[in-house]
């Protein structure tokens, strides 16, 4: 009961921070709303959201060096937030509700079998 209630949570929040993100961006102003988008999964999502961010730094350093748009893409878009989004979500799901109790499961069973 207490798993599915803070799935759900977690799932609940992820989500809020998405809308809020898609709702208050305006292109034409160019608002900071993919910053709360990010600290706001990095946190959820936290500590695998590190490898998200690392990846996605990666990928700048490498457009900004080879000068190829790789992620010119995307961009600061609606799609790019949800894009950059989903890859939070993806992580910090897997992280907490598949290998965490997949870990716990091992190590609660250590000594049997």
């Amino acid at each position: 009961m207490l798993k599915n209630s803070l799935k759900s949570f977690w799932v609940l929040l992820s989500v809020v921070i998405l809308c809020i993100t898609l709702y208050t961006y305006d292109p034409e102003v160019g608002s900071d709303s993919g910053i709360f988008l990010v600290y706001g999964m990095l946190i959820l999502a936290f500590p695998s959201s590190l490898v998200v961010a690392g990846l996605v730094t990666a990928l700048v350093l490498l457009q900004e060096t080879l000068k190829v748009p790789i992620l010119d893409l995307i961009g600061n878009t609606h799609f790019g937030f949800v894009f950059l989004w989903l890859l939070f979500f993806l992580c910090g799901y897997y992280q907490w509700f598949k290998f965490l109790p997949w870990c716990w499961r091992k190590w609660v069973n250590r000594g049997q079998g």
